[in-house]
């Protein structure tokens, strides 16, 4: 099985995204449009599903309001909700995005059955897993140039 681990602010809630949105006063989180067909074209191409490493996923339990977004963007752009088979675990109460690496590397020993990953975020680093780290920055989020290599080092 192929994974996308996905944050989501900096990744497809891009700051172009953001000041657009701001701009035109809608309430809602609607992702960036370059960001998500990107992304929905990785999905495609790799078969692959998501987990969400993002703060975003402790909404998922309540079915919070940033959760509901979520998915309401990726019915948004036909993903299936159902790409998402998981969140990362939360180590800390303090989320700091240095933690992410270690949440990542804990969910992959739960998870036996991933054959490859990759992990999509607008951090510097990964440490140990830097091999399948794409960094995205935060004002474009997933480009086609991020695809196109998310793709290769999935197919590959």
């Amino acid at each position: 099985m192929n994974i996308i681990f996905l944050d989501i602010d900096g990744v497809v809630n891009t700051d172009r995204q953001i000041r657009i949105n701001t701009l035109h006063q809608i309430n809602d989180i609607d992702f960036d449009p370059q960001a998500m067909n990107n992304l929905k074209q990785i999905i495609e191409q790799t078969s692959s599903k998501i987990v969400i490493s993002s703060t975003w996923r402790t909404h998922e339990r309540e079915n919070g309001y940033l959760w509901q977004e979520l998915i309401r963007n990726f019915k948004g752009y036909d993903l299936n909700p159902d790409v998402i088979i998981g969140s990362t675990p939360v180590i800390s109460e303090t989320m700091k995005p240095e933690l992410r690496e270690l949440e990542i590397a804990n969910w992959l020993i739960e998870n036996p059955i991933v054959e490859k990953f990759v992990i999509l975020d607008d951090q510097w680093s990964m440490g140990n897993l830097n091999d399948h780290f794409i960094r995205c920055l935060s004002f474009n989020g997933i480009t086609t140039e991020i695809a196109e290599k998310s793709i290769k080092m999935l197919n590959t």
